[in-house]
Parts: C-alpha cells; structure tokens; sequence
C-alpha cells in the first residue's frame, strides 16, 4: 500500500471506486472509461497507485488508461475542415453573456474553458485548470494552471487572467446569465450588488496559481466553473465588457480562432496555432452553418452540403442511413425534456397552480410520444432523465384527465382563457406539439395562440420573460440538479417566469450545500415531487435527438452534450 497516505483513507479510496465503479455502469460508463476519467484527474498520482496495490485494479488496466488516447481508427493526421449544420444562430460570441447552446459552444470553441466537463461521465475535469485541491471544510479551491497556455495573440494566460473573468461575470453592469453560479464566493454578492469592490474570496496566489474560497460548501461549484471561459485581461481591462469591438474578433485560447461571421449564414473559424494541447486541433478549421428548416437541414446533409449536424429529424434516421457516407448515432436519452414553460407575469390566470395543473393534464404526453414522436422519444414525468443519478423514480406522472382538467379550470375561473404558445419555426417536433396543445386545450375550454417564430426571437422572449408559454421550457438539467436553481430559485435573474416559492427556495439551497450525493437525491427528490405538485414547468416529453457525421472523420464520441464538444479531437485521414 502507498506509503503516502493512511490506511484508513487509502481503503476509503478503494471503497469510493468500486462505488463510482457500479454507479458509472448503471449509466453505461465501463470501467475502462472510469479509469481514463481518475487518470485525467488532479488526484491521479495518488489514487491509482493505491488502486493497483489493493488489487482494484492491475497494472495493465492504468497503462490503458494513461496512454495517450488517439482517436479511433490510427493515427490522427492534420488537415481538412468540416461544414456543421445548426437551427438556431447564436446571439453572441461574448463569453460572460451565453444564454443558449450555439452561444455556449462558440464560445468553448474560440476561448477554452477552464474546467470542462467529460463529455460522457459529465463530470469537472482539468483543462486550462491542470489540477486542483480542496480544503477539508470543502470551501477553498486552489487551481494550478498549465504553464504553458497562451491566447491566440501570443501572450500567456495567467491566473489574473482567471480572476478578470471572473470579476467581468460578476460586474452588475454585464448582466451575464452565468452570476449565479458564482455567487457562493466569498465577496461576491456584495461585489455584484455594489456595495464592494473587490473579492475577498479570490486571490491569485502567482502567474500560475489563483484561490477560490466559498461562504459555504457548493456541491456545484467545480461544474460552474466550465462557464469560465478566459478573456485576455491585458486587451480589456478597463474596457466595456459587453459592447467592446473586441467581441467582434476576439482573442482567445481555444483550439480554434474567430475568421468571420455572416449573422443567419456562415460562421467561420480557424485552427489556433498557439493551442495548449500539442498537435491539436487536427483539423484546419470549421464553419457553423445556420439552417433554419429542419427539413432543409436533413436535404443538406443527404446532398453534402454540410458535414454533420446535431438537429437531423429522429424521423428521417432511416433516410439518412441510407446515404453510404454518413454515419447516424442515436443520443442517449435526456438532452432535452420539452414540455411548456408557463410565463406566470404575463396571464394572470397561469398564476394559479390549478390552471397550470389543468393544462397539464389535458395533454396526453404519451400519445404524443406515440404518435407523433414514433416511439422515439417518450414521455416525461419532470426535469431529472430517468437516467440522471438524481432521478426520482417514484415520481407518477402528471394524469390525462380532460374532464377532472376542465373542473380544475372551472374552479380556477379560468374558462375562456387564451393561452399564446410559443415555440420555434422550423422545428418540426415543437410545431407539432403547438398543434397537439391546441387541440387538447381546446376541449378544456382554453384556445390556443400559436406564436411560432424564428430561433432568436423565441431566445428574445425566453431571456425578457415576455412569453405565456413557450418550449423549449428552457429549465433542463443535463449536468446537475443544481441547474434548477438557476432557472426558478426566486432570486435567480434567469427566473424569468414569475414563480416563486419559499419551500423551493429552501430545498434549492439545500441541494447545492449538500456534498454527499446520497443525501443530495434526498433533497432533489423533494424537488421533483414538489414541482410535479406545483407545475410551474411542464415537463412532457423527452426529445429525440440523432447525431450525424460523415463517414470522412474521426476521433467523436456520442454524449448528451454535442457531438462536436471536442471537436480539436476530429480528424479527417488523408
């Protein structure tokens, strides 16, 4: 056994890993995928010894597992570039404001992230952080960053780099979407609000190292971190951090560089030649080309004119199977749990859980998922995957009952109401369920207002809370449970609903201080009986989703984020 550490702990090491170990297979992660996770890890010179030497695991099992992980099918070889194809065009390339997914991956692509999440597992891994240490009350972070990342402009990426993006999130004036993930630092409430002007619970310790320290302990708080994604402080301090020309054609440290932007059209990116990771990104570059007509993006893809995309129809799989060159993955289950999110501000009879209750329950997600979805998705009973850790599987789903929904709307007043649904054109599967709600609703006594318009407008009235309805719900959880925080804790500025509620609140809370994860499913489980019984979201069914590349690349793997996450590991052979 090691003689660096204790017995006590080296057997609690061992113990932990063959519970991550069972956990893991439960959501189809090998042992073989375990161990590359531990060994990409910050702990990985002090765990695996001990696991071999307990005879976890053998000698052989951590050589695999530390080798360096080439892309299937040989050697990568550099070159080429790839055409992908997107519904929606993103709203900005400015990192401190994401608020939807082309904005997020844009960002990951041309700046880095300092923590990223494994895009399987789904769990913190190091990045431009190379490794990091917690404190025994589990509130002080300290991150050693690699010494050897620079923005694509040459100049080294410091810690005080870290810390100006952090500062930038926080500044009230920003309004980034990202402030509540980083309101548990010590000082930062009070910077955000104003009242202070710096952070006590950040300091940069060197060029390469920087502290983070918590008024609490934040179960979160590492996966909060991948929205950190560094600004060069010696170009923008001192600037405007939202209207800067900067953010036109910005300097990043992300494997690839910005080129061009043709707003609905065309966005162009390049290899970074100053890239961290040696001898990537493989390709030469890409382009993110906006679709708007998921009918339209399948033709594309049959006639090559893009080169993949993550938003194909579920329902022309089989015609795209067809094509010799284009390989077709079926995502895991729980990348998106579509439903209707209700706009409580906006029609005061949605302020009444009943009405919400009732137009739930005069919609039949199941023949939806049947009939409409072809079996290829299914329905819903809340927020959490079935195949999330924090699912609650002894959740009932909401019931069809369109008479006992009528009486409920009866007893709320609520008969005659309008309900203005809003979704996005060229989204099949949505304009679909627009037109499935219509109906059910109409038998309720409630008539329906289709609203379908282009992508950034539904983004527009998600981000403003201007909507009575609108799907997506835009409150998923993908990563953690945690994410509900952000989308309806009542203090949270992307609560844009108009609910509130203080047992909520109090669970919300709960469930980020809480560390062990045993103990955590308690609480989210009480989250998810409580917003079952209270509807502010309705939840209805899970969203098919296929992947699909050419056969021309390699180095992909298939995870509930994007197919393209890592998109520096794609290579095209010669």
């Amino acid at each position: 056994m090691s003689r660096r550490i204790s017995q006590e702990r080296a057997e609690r090491i061992v113990r932990q890993f063959h519970r991550y170990e069972e956990d893991f297979a439960q959501r189809g992660i090998d042992r073989r995928r375990l161990l590359r996770m531990i060994a990409a890890g910050s702990a990985a010179a002090t765990v695996l010894p001990v696991l071999v030497a307990a005879g976890a695991v053998t000698h052989r099992d951590v050589a695999a597992a530390t080798a360096r992980q080439n892309p299937p099918g040989g050697t990568p070889t550099r070159g080429g570039t790839i055409i992908i194809g997107t519904l929606g065009e993103a709203n900005t390339i400015n990192p401190l404001l994401p608020n939807q997914t082309e904005d997020i991956w844009r960002s990951k692509m041309l700046y880095g992230e300092f923590i990223e999440l494994d895009p399987v597992s789904l769990e913190p891994r190091p990045n431009i952080a190379q490794e990091w240490t917690v404190s025994e009350d589990g509130r002080e972070f300290t991150f050693k960053l690699r010494p050897n990342v620079t923005f694509s402009d040459g100049k080294p990426l410091t810690a005080a780099d870290i810390e100006f993006t952090l500062y930038g999130i926080l500044k009230k004036e920003v309004a980034s979407p990202l402030v509540p993930g980083f309101l548990m630092i010590e000082g930062a409430q009070e910077y955000h609000d104003g009242t202070a002007t710096a952070m006590s619970g950040i300091t940069v310790v060197d060029d390469h190292t920087i502290t983070m320290r918590l008024t609490e302990p934040n179960a979160v708080f590492l996966t909060s971190l991948r929205g950190v994604r560094p600004l060069p402080k010696h170009l923008l301090d001192g600037k405007d951090l939202v209207n800067d020309p900067f953010f036109q054609k910005p300097i990043g440290a992300g494997p690839f560089v910005f080129k061009s932007w043709t707003t609905g059209q065309d966005f162009v990116a390049e290899r970074n030649p100053t890239y961290w990771e040696e001898g990537k990104p493989y390709l030469d570059g890409f382009t993110h080309r906006v679709i708007a007509d998921s009918q339209t993006l399948v033709i594309a893809l049959q006639t090559g004119q893009i080169e993949g995309s993550d938003y194909a129809l579920p329902t022309r799989a089989e015609d795209l199977r067809q094509v010799p060159n284009l390989e077709v993955l079926v995502v895991p289950p729980g990348k998106d749990i579509n439903g209707w999110s209700f706009g409580q501000k906006n029609n005061e009879k949605l302020a009444d859980a009943r009405v919400r209750r009732a137009i739930a329950m005069a919609l039949d997600a199941r023949v939806f998922a049947s009939d409409f979805l072809l079996g290829l998705g299914s329905p819903a009973t809340g927020p959490v995957p079935a195949t999330h850790w924090a699912y609650n599987k002894n959740l009932q789903p909401i019931p069809y009952d369109p008479a006992a929904a009528k009486g409920l709307i009866e007893e709320a007043g609520a008969s005659g109401m309008t309900l203005r649904c809003t979704t996005n054109a060229g989204n099949v599967l949505r304009e679909d369920w627009v037109t499935f709600t219509q109906q059910g609703l109409g038998e309720i006594g409630i008539t329906v207002e289709p609203d379908i318009k282009e992508w950034a407008q539904v983004v527009a009235s998600a981000t403003d809370g201007s909507f009575e309805a609108i799907c997506p719900t835009f409150a998923p959880v993908l990563v953690d449970p945690d994410d509900l925080y952000e989308s309806l804790h009542s203090a949270s500025p992307q609560n844009v609903y108009g609910y509130a509620n203080p047992q909520l609140d109090a669970l919300l809370e709960e469930g980020r201080q809480t560390l062990d994860q045993g103990k955590r499913k308690a609480v989210y489980d009480q989250v998810q009986a409580l917003l079952l019984e209270d509807v502010p979201v309705y939840w209805a069914w899970d969203r098919p989703f296929i992947y699909v590349t050419t056969k021309a690349f390699q180095g992909y793997e298939n995870n509930l984020l994007t197919l393209f996450q890592e998109l520096e590991d794609w290579w095209k052979p010669a």
